[in-house]
């Protein structure tokens, strides 16, 4: 029996793309599978070459998803990466905060606050 002769049998293209072999950059390295996070393609994978960020990379490109989704999705995802990035801020000032307090507070219990020696 022949794989992918019957309808119920064959891969998506989607599937098959996923499958199938891999693919070298042109520097002849193995693509890595990256995620954009651009206002036109949030959320979208792209093979990239794996020097990237490197300085040497070779700039292979090609997306490895089908173009799917339509704005509202896209304004969706990027107001949620806004919001988390945004997040990110207050937890990481929050926790320069604590860390001061928690200083002041080591220096109180040690008397080195009240200019006692």
């Amino acid at each position: 029996m022949e794989v992918g002769s019957g309808s119920g049998s064959s891969l998506s293209q989607r599937s098959r793309r996923r499958f199938s072999c891999l693919r070298l950059c042109h520097c002849g390295l193995p693509a890595k599978i990256r995620q954009a996070w651009t206002e036109k393609n949030p959320g979208r994978h792209f093979y990239g070459c794996p020097r990237f960020k490197l300085g040497n990379e070779c700039n292979y490109f090609s997306w490895f998803d089908e173009e799917v989704g339509t704005e509202w999705q896209r304004r969706a995802l990027l107001q949620a990466r806004d919001e988390i990035q945004e997040k990110d801020k207050v937890i990481e000032q929050l926790q320069k905060t604590i860390s001061e307090m928690k200083s002041h507070l080591e220096k109180k219990k040690t008397g080195k606050g009240r200019g006692r020696e």
